[in-house]
């Protein structure tokens, strides 16, 4: 994969809120942190998800106010699919927001049932569906992939690529790709512990890391050119002067997300935590703007950073505009 000169827009001018809704998840994978799933923050009182849902709109007032058209709310947890604000939040962004252009997300471990997929797919235009290979279950995971598999935006099976089980997830995404029509696949490094400061994975075994760049996220891809749509709100401007949609997982396995010294427009994410923080965007640079449980949010700046980090953990963070110093006037 080629350097990375900058991060641009795909859109008009679009935010894109990024929610931890909780931190319970019924999955407990030997990779994952305590904090992902012991349910310290469920949110799940009526005052609070009221407070929550009323602040939600307040905060899309305020951006749409400063000339923001389109917003993408991407929900992850623990576990998204067992809170009991996830229908109301939903619904109220979706009241909120301008249609088409704006979309809703989540990443969900698939454990939920058909029947629960059956009711309420139609509110997510996208699902990265992950496979964990210690707790999921391959055959009601594949049934509800293929119930899905031709009404979504975009659907993801996103393979947790963890490497005392690698060969076992090699083996379920060939079934996935015998069994279903269409199918997208991201094979997912695992990082340590899964918390903000770690890092990959290092394999020790080189086939690993050699599978991992050989079989790329666009390699496995099957979808009929008519369903495939423009679902990318960012795009990655190439050393060559090309630009292309942007591959998160691919700027993670061809290790180019060092952005330390570019210049960041972090006030175009938000990301509130399970504790109610909400910040510009996910990696603790920006400051805290709100807290959705307290009804709190006044985001005034405008103004990006120079990123102090050495490397972007979270693929949302990805999307956001930056660029190398040279390149700074193109997304200022």
């Amino acid at each position: 994969m080629q350097d990375i000169k900058a991060i641009i827009p795909a859109k008009e001018k679009w935010c894109s809120i990024v929610w931890q809704v909780n931190d319970w998840c019924n999955f407990r994978c030997s990779y994952c942190n305590e904090w992902n799933w012991a349910g310290r923050n469920k949110n799940e009182e009526p005052d609070e998800i009221a407070t929550i849902v009323d602040t939600l709109e307040r905060i899309i007032d305020q951006y749409q106010a400063k000339g923001y058209r389109y917003f993408k709310l991407f929900l992850s947890g623990g576990e998204p699919t067992f809170w009991k604000g996830l229908i109301p939040v939903v619904n109220t962004f979706r009241e909120k927001v301008e249609w088409p252009g704006s979309c809703v997300g989540i990443n969900t471990n698939f454990s939920k049932s058909l029947d629960w997929w059956k009711a309420h797919h139609h509110l997510f235009e996208d699902i990265v569906a992950t496979y964990h290979p210690e707790f999921s279950k391959e055959k009601q995971y594949i049934e509800k992939y293929q119930f899905l598999q031709d009404k979504k935006n975009y659907l993801c099976s996103r393979v947790m690529m963890q490497k005392e089980n690698f060969q076992q997830c090699i083996d379920f995404s060939e079934k996935l790709k015998s069994q279903c029509k269409n199918y997208i696949i991201e094979y997912a490094p695992v990082y340590d512990e899964m918390k903000p400061s770690s890092e990959p994975y290092h394999y020790e075994e080189q086939w690993h890391i050699d599978w991992l760049k050989n079989n790329s996220f666009e390699q496995q891809q099957k979808i009929p050119v008519k369903k495939q749509k423009n679902y990318s709100y960012a795009r990655m401007w190439l050393e060559d002067n090309t630009i292309v949609p942007i591959r998160t997982n691919d700027i993670i396995v061809y290790e180019k997300n060092f952005f330390k010294g570019w210049y960041c427009n972090i006030h175009e994410s938000l990301h509130i935590h399970p504790n109610g923080n909400i910040t510009q965007a996910s990696c603790g640079v920006g400051p805290i703007v709100g807290n959705i449980k307290r009804g709190e949010f006044d985001q005034t700046s405008t103004e990006g950073v120079w990123c102090p980090k050495n490397h972007c953990h979270c693929a949302a963070d990805f999307n956001i505009s930056k660029s190398r110093p040279e390149y700074v006037n193109e997304i200022r």
